[in-house]
């Protein structure tokens, strides 16, 4: 895998190697080696890094056979063998690719026999380069769900793409300045409605399953991943579905195993986590490996008071599960007395942006820490396994009732209040099968019965730190009405497209590169694979929830695989559970902290630091009541934090 970077210009003026030698040299944090391409209007460059026995092969940029192709990448292919097989029979002109290429020759190959359709043959993550000189077109596309972070700027005089925006900040013809809009709604926590906005001006993030293509006509975005929904799996059988579900994960669970290092896991008790953890496993102990697992835990004797349904220590299940999995090598990481402000410059220098999920970033580089300490490069997580093999099945009522199977539908309404021990059949009945298939209108009118006095639009306002005289510059209300931010969360009959949407919308990307970067450490989800989404995607709703059992698929899929307390858990783990006895106990260098944003000008106009202030003056002290769901401070005040020492970090040039 590799940092990626490249110039073409329209004007047909000569690209200047000394532009890409800064390109380069800004993104050295991101890359061993360089290798360069510079050819007239076009400059293309990388920097790799190895974590598959092919990286080690790799010599990029790659060019074609006959020359009129030539390609960067920063990628991983998890379905090299099927690949391979593919282009053997389109590889008419000249000898096929072998199972030693690197990643990136093979990526060329689909590119050279199949064109831009040749992400329909790709399964893996990532952000590719290619130029054409036969179209004089420069194609950038990035993988669907996951990919690596892939930047760009186009005028009509260029177009330049980077890993990260220091790539193109390092151009003197780039301005380093901040999209102030972007940054109210980041810091008012409503949404943005361009999603291709960066932090940045002039500088779009090209999005996760879509296509750029540069050229004589112009700049054109395109995505190569829509949602298909004339794809159905239906099976006569129930156990069909187990059947089709066990081969596809296991697939794609070992295509993620690809290294040269041991194999970690980052653990939770959890659905989606503990599903990976037990295929890995039972997958490395056929080849004789173990599997490392780093599962977060707060400190002992941690008994501060959660939101219901939530627990804080996942101790007893992952305990369960490596009990059950012998190959499992189980370690509890605590991080008492790390705060999320701890070394925030060298995040920032790497992110380029503020971490999300303020109280995570503790435990998230701990681990890190740990797998690279053990000269591990591997770690795998369930991230987005919610959305794609552990779906709750919250849209079966609402799809009984819309086909009009009412006696199904009360049927199972009253499973799901009896499985839950609360509520009533009609409650449930109204609120999850009638009251998603209200139109928006509709569903606001309701709400504003249930709910008087209240403005939806405006709900961000208790737990951000914006300044108030800043959003209203920037119109947060009014645009949040406009992206219909009062709807943004109610419940939809189209569980599919919801899913998708996320999917498509939630862009990791800046964490899957700077911390690979961080800490020589790749990052891998096989519960957001695209084959396996795809498949998931197309299941019937009743696999998921059924006679009261929610996340049906996967607690069937993993019985036998999984101890029977995890499979029957019906709560959920709560990270960074002592988030607030942590903030509570870090007082003189929140002082410190506080102080610097205090002084940044850009802070105080953007930030309510008055605000900021006052909620650390009144902070109670650990163990001073204050609740784990707190909007004020794990929110307003953590956040509000995080957002003002990256302003401040952006002032003084990092």
């Amino acid at each position: 895998m590799s940092a990626i970077f490249g110039i073409l210009r329209f004007d047909g003026a000569p690209v200047a190697r000394e532009h890409l030698l800064a390109m380069s040299g800004a993104l050295a944090r991101h890359g061993e080696d360089v290798g360069f391409h510079l050819e007239g209007a076009l400059g293309l460059g990388c920097r790799p890094m190895q974590f598959t026995p092919e990286d080690r092969r790799d010599r990029q940029p790659v060019g074609s056979a006959d020359g009129s192709r030539i390609l960067v990448a920063d990628a991983r292919l998890d379905n090299r063998d099927e690949l391979l097989a593919e282009l053997k029979a389109v590889s008419r002109l000249r000898p096929p690719p072998g199972p030693d290429d690197p990643d990136s020759d093979l990526l060329l190959r689909a590119f050279e026999a199949w064109g831009r359709d040749c992400t329909g043959h790709l399964a893996g993550v990532f952000a590719v380069a290619v130029w054409d000189s036969s179209s004089r077109t420069l194609s950038l596309v990035r993988s669907a769900i996951v990919a690596p972070s892939l930047v760009y700027l186009a005028t009509d005089r260029l177009v330049a793409f980077a890993t990260m925006p220091s790539g193109l900040h390092a151009l003197p013809f780039v301005r380093r300045a901040l999209d102030e809009e972007r940054l109210s709604d980041l810091i008012a926590r409503t949404g943005s409605g361009d999603t291709e906005a960066t932090l940045y001006q002039g500088i779009r993030r090209l999005r996760t399953g879509h296509w750029m293509v540069a050229g004589p006509g112009g700049v054109k975005t395109e995505c190569h991943w829509p949602l298909d929904r004339g794809r159905e799996e239906r099976f006569a059988r129930d156990e069909d579905y187990l059947g089709a579900f066990d081969g596809l994960f296991g697939r794609v669970v070992a295509s993620q195993l690809r290294g040269f290092t041991p194999v970690a896991m980052m653990l939770s008790g959890g659905l989606d986590s503990s599903s990976v953890a037990a295929k890995a496993a039972g997958l490395l102990a056929r080849r004789g490996e173990r599997l490392a697992a780093f599962t977060e835990v707060p400190r002992g004797g941690f008994e501060e008071p959660l939101p219901p349904g939530r627990y804080a220590d996942e101790t007893p299940l992952v305990s369960a599960i490596a009990g059950m999995h012998p190959e499992i090598d189980l370690e509890l990481v605590r991080t008492d007395g790390q705060t999320f402000l701890d070394g925030i410059g060298g995040l920032f220098a790497h992110l380029e942006a503020p971490f999300r999920n303020t109280s995570n970033r503790v435990w998230i580089e701990e681990i890190l820490r740990r797998t690279r300490a053990r000269g591990i490069r591997v770690l795998l997580d369930g991230a987005q396994g919610n959305l794609t093999m552990s779906w709750n099945g919250s849209g079966l009522l609402s799809a009984l009732v819309r086909r009009g199977r009412w006696s199904e539908a009360v049927r199972q309404a009253r499973a799901g209040v009896r499985s839950a021990s609360a509520g009533s059949i009609v409650r449930t009945l109204v609120g999850q099968g009638f009251v998603p298939l209200l139109p928006d209108p509709l569903w606001l009118a309701l709400d504003a019965l249930r709910h008087p006095g209240v403005d939806r639009s405006a709900m961000w306002l208790r737990g951000s730190a914006i300044n108030p005289q800043f959003a209203e510059e920037r119109r947060v209300t009014e645009r949040a009405r406009e992206r219909s931010f009062a709807v943004r969360f109610r419940p939809r009959a189209d569980t599919r497209r919801i899913r998708y949407e996320a999917l498509a919308n939630q862009d990791f990307g800046g964490y899957v590169s700077s911390y690979r970067a961080m800490y020589g450490v790749d990052m891998r989800s096989p519960s957001a694979d695209r084959r396996l989404a795809d498949f998931c995607l197309a299941l019937p709703e009743e696999q998921y929830q059924r006679d009261g059992e929610s996340r049906r698929l996967i607690r069937r899929g993993m019985s036998g695989c999984l101890p029977a307390e995890v499979l029957a858990n019906r709560m959920r783990g709560m990270q960074s559970a002592d988030w607030f006895e942590r903030l509570a106990g870090a007082r003189p260098l929140i002082a410190a902290e506080l102080e610097k944003i205090e002084r940044s000008s850009l802070a105080r106009r953007m930030l309510d630091t008055e605000r900021l202030r006052r909620l650390f003056e009144r902070m109670p002290s650990a163990g001073g009541g204050e609740p784990g769901g707190s909007q004020e401070y794990s929110h307003a005040f953590q956040d509000g934090l995080m957002v003002g020492r990256f302003l401040s970090w952006f002032e003084t040039g990092g």
